[in-house]
C-alpha cells in the first residue's frame, strides 16, 4: 500500500470507527431489553464463561440493525450483474438491509433470534454489515471485539429493562442508523445475592 492509502485507511479507522460501534452496542442493548428471554440466556452463558451466544447476539444485532444499511460503489469498468451489463461510471448501491431480510436465507427475518447463528454461521455474501470484498470495513474484527467486551461487562454487572413500551424505530443520524431514543433503558446494579436490585434510570447511546 502507498503512503496515501495507509493514511486514508488510518483516517477512516479513527473517524468512522467509534460512533458506529457505539450505535451497534446501543442497538444490541435495545434488542436485548425487548427480548428478556434472550437477555437472560446471554447473562447465564456469560456468567458461565461461555462466548458462543454472545457472539451470536452481536451477529444477529448487526444483521437486524446494521448501522449503515446501504453502500455505494462506482464502477471503473463495465460489469454484468444479473444478466444486465452496466457501463463504467455507473453507481451501484447494494442494500445490506434487503440482503439481511431475505426469508430464504433467514427464516422469520424480522425476528431477533441470535440462535440462528448458533445453527448456521454467517455467510460471506449473505451477512454483510461491514460490506464485503476488498472494500470491507477495515475495523470489522475490532468492532466485534469491542462489542463483545462491552456487552460481557454490562450483562455481568447490570440488570437491564426497557424504559418505554415498544421497540425503538430506526433514526438516521448523518449516514448511520441509530435507535430513535438512543436506546434509553433502566439500569440496575446486579446484586451478589438474590435481593432485588434498586433500579435507576440511565441512557445508553
Amino acid at each position: 500500500m502507498s503512503d496515501e492509502e495507509l493514511r486514508d485507511e488510518l483516517v477512516t479507522l479513527l473517524v468512522a470507527g467509534h460512533e458506529t460501534t457505539a450505535n451497534a452496542l446501543a442497538w444490541a442493548i435495545e434488542r436485548l431489553c425487548r427480548h428478556p428471554e434472550k437477555l437472560g440466556r446471554l447473562t447465564e452463558e456469560v456468567q458461565a464463561g461461555e462466548s458462543a451466544y454472545l457472539q451470536a447476539v452481536i451477529q444477529e444485532t448487526l444483521r437486524l440493525r446494521p448501522v449503515i444499511s446501504i453502500v455505494l460503489r462506482r464502477l471503473t469498468e463495465p460489469m454484468e450483474i444479473g444478466g444486465r451489463v452496466l457501463p463504467a461510471g455507473v453507481s451501484i448501491v447494494p442494500s445490506i438491509h434487503l440482503v439481511h431480510r431475505r426469508a430464504d436465507i433467514y427464516p422469520q427475518p424480522n425476528e431477533f433470534r441470535p440462535e440462528r447463528f448458533l445453527e448456521q454461521p454467517p455467510g460471506t455474501y449473505t451477512w454483510i454489515p461491514f460490506g464485503g470484498g476488498v472494500r470491507r470495513c477495515l475495523g470489522a474484527s475490532f468492532a466485534q471485539f469491542e462489542m463483545e467486551i462491552v456487552l460481557r461487562e454490562i450483562v455481568s454487572r447490570c440488570t437491564l429493562a426497557p424504559s418505554r413500551p415498544g421497540s425503538e424505530r430506526v433514526y438516521r443520524r448523518a449516514i448511520t442508523e441509530t435507535p430513535r431514543h438512543d436506546a434509553e433503558v433502566l439500569v440496575g446494579r446486579r446484586p451478589a445475592t438474590t435481593a432485588a436490585p434498586a433500579v435507576v434510570e440511565a441512557a445508553v447511546a
